[in-house]
């Protein structure tokens, strides 16, 4: 429990404010934990029927010598990535970018060992396949680059067989042109992932300060649970910010410096808390910060938070009181209640810290110009005082 005074300024109309804000580095929007799974098992599903055709392919008369080898081994190599997405967390966007170039390797390498150009072209087809998770799953550099990609190596092979009189080059145009048809069409989705994805970003982060809202933020913590290795035991803490004497800012200096103080606020939460904390604001001048870990990284963690924000050089005169609470999470717990009940409990803990200090303290005073921070711990009061800031 602690309050942090820092000098007020009344004219922020140059500081500039950062909009947008971001989710965890998952890049997934406001999920559903259940449809995550299932297309986690869909994509496994499709990864291992890829590796089946390979192996059952690499004997027939497409492939010859060595080349049905190569073609074995990388079909094998295809199981333990289905079962990695069958068992495993949803992957980071690293993670996925290198699924999509290992998945653009193997099509490639099969590819271009058929010994029949035409069942060659026809198998281009893959890519199309592989572009379906891009478009969602992936940023749209990779994922073009991805299409760019697979239209090249259509090329390729398209050259290759009439090259080798496989076919004339009527037909094989007439079926390179129906494979980069098939390529062109998640464009469409693309376009429309896009709108979706820009929507839920909206949907998701608070338009004044740029962090997430409070739908963001359980949002967010359900990314975080997730994308991250499943620990045991793992706990969740919740700190819940408030600023003091918010009312009065906006009587005597009107809302738009209210506003100011609230976006300073949040430039430091969102410096303080870049790693391993979700940070929102969960409405008027009410924040919190949210982690999940192990007991002994969130207790380290929590600690960081609070001497980081002690030290921080916010321009406002206010008071603000915090208030933090942890809960135990259990394996198959739903994430977004405990978040719910962390809060619950962390901000209990801060009004009570609100109301201690008004009773011992008696009415704050604002607007004082030098930056102060006053610790509570056990009863006990310490206050550090840094120079004035003109």
């Amino acid at each position: 429990m602690f309050a942090v005074r820092s000098r007020f300024s009344a004219d922020r109309s140059s500081m500039p404010r950062r909009r947008g804000g971001s989710l965890p580095a998952s890049g997934l929007l406001d999920l559903n934990v259940r449809r995550t799974r299932v297309t986690q098992f869909l994509v496994g599903l499709g990864v291992l029927v890829i590796g089946v055709i390979g192996l059952v392919s690499a004997p027939s008369e497409e492939y010859s010598g060595w080349r049905g080898l190569v073609v074995v081994a990388v079909s094998i190599s295809a199981l333990p990535v289905a079962v990695r997405w069958f068992v495993g967390r949803w992957p980071s966007p690293r993670w996925l970018v290198a699924f999509i170039v290992y998945s653009d390797v193997s099509i490639t390498v099969c590819l271009l060992l058929k010994d029949t150009d035409m069942t060659a072209i026809g198998g281009t087809v893959l890519f199309a396949v592989v572009t379906s998770l891009a478009v969602v799953a992936v940023p749209l550099l990779p994922c073009v680059l991805h299409m760019l990609y697979g239209a090249v190596v259509l090329g390729i092979v398209a050259v290759k067989t009439v090259h080798s009189g496989a076919a004339s080059g009527w037909v094989v145009a007439a079926h390179s042109l129906t494979m980069l048809l098939m390529f062109s069409a998640p464009l469409i989705l693309m376009v429309y992932v896009s709108e979706l994805r820009s929507r839920a970003r909206e949907s998701l982060v608070d338009s004044l300060t740029g962090l997430h809202n409070r739908r963001g933020l359980f949002a967010a913590v359900t990314a975080v649970s997730v994308t991250a290795r499943k620990v045991e035991p793992s706990v969740l803490c919740a700190v819940v910010i408030d600023v003091d004497g918010m009312k009065g800012v906006n009587d005597t200096y009107g809302h738009h410096t209210g506003d100011a103080v609230l976006v300073d606020l949040a430039q430091h939460l969102r410096a303080l808390a870049v790693n391993h904390w979700v940070v929102a604001r969960l409405g008027g001048d009410e924040f919190a910060c949210v982690s999940i870990g192990r007991p002994a990284d969130i207790a380290v963690r929590s600690e960081e938070l609070v001497s980081n924000l002690a030290c921080a050089r916010m321009i406002s005169g206010l008071t603000v009181s915090v208030g933090a609470a942890t809960v135990a999470i259990s394996v198959g717990d739903d994430e977004q209640q405990s978040a719910r009940d962390g809060l619950r409990l962390a901000d209990a803990e801060m009004y009570r810290l609100k109301a201690s200090r008004k009773r011992s303290s008696g009415p704050q005073r604002h607007g004082v110009s030098v930056m102060g921070v006053s610790t509570v711990a056990t009863g006990r009061e310490s206050t550090v005082r840094a120079p004035q800031r003109h």
